[in-house]
């Protein structure tokens, strides 16, 4: 392998452990891959949310087309398949687990990681929707380890 082509490559960071972070980072790469509608991202939804699934699903599919809507970069996406996760992939779960108001989130690095993810925009939009995950998953005594 060129240098070059060293320099180009992704940097690759390990899957998370924690069922639901592995869980949400699959939603992200099917909603990134094949559309926010994505009725795969809905069934694991379904399956790590139970019958209060919904609200946590629209907000990811929000916070997917914010960071979409407000990048002036390419975002790089895995295969839903991949054994270990992209350094954009990593920063966008981080972003989620940080954002909230809970005990142990970071809302000023949340919003760092969104200003790297979109190339310095503002993402403030994006990092509301964030927040809104984030406590809706703490209220359901869920909670992302990022």
């Amino acid at each position: 392998m060129k240098q070059s082509d060293s320099a180009n490559s992704p940097t690759l960071l390990p899957m998370p452990i924690h069922g639901v972070d592995r869980a949400v980072l699959i939603m992200m790469r099917r909603m990134g891959g094949h559309g926010l509608r994505d009725a795969h991202a809905a069934m694991l939804a379904l399956k790590h949310f139970g019958t209060g699934f919904r609200q946590p699903l629209v907000l990811l599919r929000c916070y997917m087309a914010e960071i979409a809507q407000a990048s002036e970069r390419s975002i790089m996406i895995a295969n839903c398949c991949a054994p270990k996760m992209t350094r954009d992939e990593g920063l966008l779960l981080e972003t989620l687990a940080q954002a909230g108001q809970q005990p142990g989130g970071n809302p000023e690095r949340a919003q760092r990681n969104l200003q790297e993810l979109t190339g310095g925009r503002n993402a403030g939009r994006a990092l509301t929707v964030a927040s809104a995950f984030s406590n809706a998953l703490h209220n359901s005594g869920i909670q992302l380890e990022g």
